[in-house]
């Protein structure tokens, strides 16, 4: 028992600093993407709190920023209610996704698979490709990615009191350009180059046929077309 022990302990290092290897470039991605929500956030009049709920309770960049985009007497409390919890239920599909590949009882990976997003989704689907997903790993990517969601919105919160309206307007604009960035760089992957190209062309047929950007029907028209290109 002692020497399974000492096993262990170097096998969870291991599995600590493979995740924090693998997480690392994505850290970076996602301190970006949540400062400009926090900035957003304190343009808007929400206080830090709330900013810090919002971010650690729905971990969905694209749904916050639309959130924050929409007009006051547009949005209520049910609304983003029903966002909330209508995009959380990706965690049940990605748990459900990975749950034979999880490396012990599923009840063990609970806190790491609470607060699992897309960045942490990824990357634990491509280990399960080499070898089965530890706690430590598991832990470590999604704590993690997590933590970075969470200070990226502290961050540009309180870069956004400090700031005028001129630097964050300057800010905002090199943010998104590094986010189109990481755009170019997973469209060398065909699959998500043509995603992007059929969501962006469902985004500009919106604007011109009623005159404003239906996420509905850009979410319909991609997931539809992606389903039918990806068929066997």
């Amino acid at each position: 028992m002692p020497a399974e022990s000492a096993l262990a302990k170097p096998a969870a290092h291991n599995e600590i600093a493979t995740g924090i290897r693998d997480a690392l470039p994505l850290v970076f991605s996602l301190l970006l993407t949540f400062s400009l929500i926090g900035m957003l956030g304190r343009r808007h009049g929400l206080d830090l709190p709330a900013m810090v709920v919002f971010s650690g309770t729905v971990m969905a960049s694209p749904l916050q920023l639309t959130l924050l985009e929409t007009p006051a007497h547009l949005l209520n409390a049910f609304g983003v209610l029903v966002s909330a919890l209508s995009i959380n239920l990706r965690f049940l599909v990605f748990t459900l996704s990975l749950k034979s590949s999880l490396d012990g009882p599923i009840k063990t990976f609970v806190p790491a698979l609470a607060v699992m997003a897309n960045a942490a989704f990824t990357l634990m689907s491509i280990r399960k490709e080499q070898q089965p997903i530890s706690r430590p790993y598991a832990n470590t990517v999604c704590l993690l990615l997590y933590a970075a969601a969470l200070l990226g919105t502290v961050v540009g919160y309180c870069f956004a009191r400090l700031a005028d309206d001129a630097l964050m307007d300057h800010a905002s604009v090199v943010i998104a350009i590094f986010l189109s960035a990481s755009l170019g760089k997973m469209a060398r992957d065909r699959h998500s180059f043509h995603g992007q190209w059929i969501a962006g062309l469902a985004a500009a047929a919106s604007l011109l046929w009623l005159g404003e950007i239906s996420l509905l029907l850009v979410l319909a028209v991609t997931v539809l077309t992606s389903y039918a290109y990806d068929r066997p």
